[in-house]
């Protein structure tokens, strides 16, 4: 059992890295660029803003994640595992492909996917399901018109009074962190519910409790994943949607992180991967459609809707050979 704990503690943190890449390079790609802030100074302020972000506005998204999806005490440790491992062949697969996609579609697609390999129809609780794909569709349609509706209210100001266009800019430092927060109490907590799942199984506890650990060894994860690979993701997002200038900048910024704040407060996982691209399109299409590239952003919205029947799948194939290997 300890060899089986350790296999579930490496795939959690190899998930989280992975994320890092993803979702990291995603936020990063927002101010790549930028003229007021520096990138040092940009990825520091989101690193500290993410590991506070559970603290200040509580862990409710990993409840839902570790607990309202599938229960894990009945399903056993070898659906968790196969979960994982088809959740990061997911990522691996759309990472390859340089396409930012989403980390919590890997996830609930490949724990369906095992779940129903296992032929147990039951250990799936429908309305955490129900829960993801309300924070998911929801979350890019808001992020959107959210991001839409800022862009459109700075132009006009900056139009009516020049002089604030560069006190505009530097409210930057103020949406790294909102972001960082908010992606803190939502996108990261995925990472939290899975490690606090694996310290109520290892402590044999059946009350559902997040402590320290399961909130800074993901985080250490994450920004490794984020130092590692997330810059390749980072110059996809930065420049091949829309060309952000720091005003511009704000607003997505702006517009994803009140997003996904909003619905960590509500409980819904959401893709920061999905709702800043959102955001982006959004600022993109009320500033200058024209120039935006539409072409990668159907892309991106065809690699979304493909992932999750692949990581159901990815899940259900992984369960199935390791039903395989124990058969033999």
């Amino acid at each position: 059992m300890p060899v089986v704990f350790a296999a579930i503690f490496i795939l959690i943190m190899a998930f989280t890295a992975l994320s890092g890449v993803n979702d990291g390079g995603n936020l990063v790609g927002t101010y790549l660029s930028s003229s007021r802030v520096k990138p040092f100074i940009s990825v520091s302020l989101l690193v500290v803003s993410i590991l506070a972000g559970p603290i200040l506005f509580g862990t409710r998204v990993s409840h839902t994640i570790a607990v309202e999806i599938v229960n894990f005490h009945t399903a056993g440790h070898l659906v968790l595992v196969m979960a994982l491992l088809g959740a990061l062949l997911t990522l691996g697969v759309t990472w390859y492909l340089s396409i930012p996609t989403s980390a919590t579609l890997a996830l609930a697609g490949a724990m369906v996917g095992a779940v129903l390999l296992e032929g147990h129809w039951e250990w799936i609780q429908w309305g955490g399901i129900l829960k993801v794909v309300i924070g998911l569709v929801g979350s890019v349609v808001v992020g959107f018109m959210a991001a839409y509706v800022i862009s459109r209210f700075l132009w006009v100001v900056m139009k009516r009074f020049p002089g604030l266009g560069f006190r505009v800019g530097n409210a930057q430092w103020g949406t790294i962190v909102l972001q960082g927060l908010a992606y803190g109490a939502n996108d990261q907590e995925k990472a939290i519910g899975l490690m606090a799942v694996l310290v109520m199984l290892v402590s044999h506890h059946t009350h559902y409790t997040v402590t320290w650990v399961a909130i800074v060894l993901p985080w250490l994860a994450w920004v490794l994943g984020l130092f590692a690979g997330g810059l390749r993701i980072a110059k996809t997002v930065s420049g091949h949607i829309f060309r952000l200038r720091d005003a511009a900048r704000v607003s997505t910024q702006m517009g994803a992180g009140l997003t996904v704040a909003m619905a960590a407060v509500l409980g819904l996982p959401v893709s920061t991967t999905q709702t800043t691209d959102g955001s982006v399109f959004g600022t993109g299409a009320a500033l200058n459609p024209y120039q935006v590239r539409w072409g990668t952003a159907g892309k991106f919205l065809r690699v979304w809707a493909l992932t999750l029947p692949l990581a159901v799948a990815l899940g259900g194939v992984v369960m199935g050979g390791a039903r395989l290997i124990q058969a033999m």
